[in-house]
């Protein structure tokens, strides 16, 4: 059970640029773009106190003042690029925001079927867990990207690890990848290890298929949009 009051800023790093899909952020699905389907989510979170977009484009900008939430100032183009890491662009809205948030929490935009229950979830866990210092969210490894089954080439002849006609998922060992949907920091591991990952991090499994639905190229959108307008459940 929670019992102090928390100070959380969820943080929403929105470039403009983007190889996979030219101003995904700016794509709307239904009415609203990326970005606003965020910023929608995080403001129906029960525990997210403060909301911040960070961004180096004047157009998302603009969206985030329209919906009232902090968006200050343009972020550095020297932290835009597709080079740049993450913990820039947050520090940056550190450094700049006037407030001193207990909790950080990380939302792309490019998930656009987040639950704000979820957002709940995975912060009820963080904070009720006085050991660990972050959380990310993780997906169970079921198919032939398991590294038990990672199949190498050299001079034109295969080598793996287990034999690929011998596959059988079900007798794979648990493994994880990790997934952008959700990435929670406590401020003091934040600014120790000037990561949103720290030693003691959480996995929070995931496994709402349509939740976890990742919008970075052209035939991702066209699915999502899709989905989206028929109201269709995807689990």
């Amino acid at each position: 059970m929670i019992k102090k009051k928390y100070k959380i800023l969820a943080i929403i790093p929105a470039r403009l640029g983007s190889k996979g899909l030219k101003k995904k952020n700016l794509k709307k699905i239904g009415k609203l773009s990326l970005v606003e389907h965020s910023v929608r989510i995080a403001k129906n979170s029960k525990f997210i106190s403060r909301i911040a977009v960070s961004t180096d484009s004047q157009s998302i900008q603009k969206i985030a003042k329209k919906n009232k939430v902090w968006c200050d100032k343009l972020r550095p183009k020297k932290y835009s690029t597709k080079k740049s890491s993450t913990y820039n662009a947050i520090k940056f809205i550190i450094d700049h925001i006037d407030y001193k948030p207990d909790l950080i929490i990380e939302l792309h935009p490019t998930y656009v079927f987040r639950k704000s229950s979820t957002i709940d979830r995975a912060i009820r866990i963080i904070l009720n867990s006085q050991n660990s210092d972050s959380l990310i969210s993780i997906k169970k490894i079921d198919d032939t990207s398991h590294p038990d089954f990672v199949i190498n080439l050299s001079n034109k002849f295969i080598s793996y690890k287990k034999s690929p006609i011998k596959f059988n998922r079900h007798f794979l060992k648990p493994k994880y990848m990790s997934l952008g949907f959700i990435i929670v920091s406590k401020i003091n591991s934040f600014n120790k290890a000037k990561s949103m990952i720290g030693k003691n991090c959480i996995g929070f499994e995931m496994s709402n298929n349509k939740e976890i639905i990742d919008i970075n190229n052209l035939l991702d959108f066209t699915f999502a949009s899709f989905l989206y307008n028929n109201n269709i459940n995807y689990e």
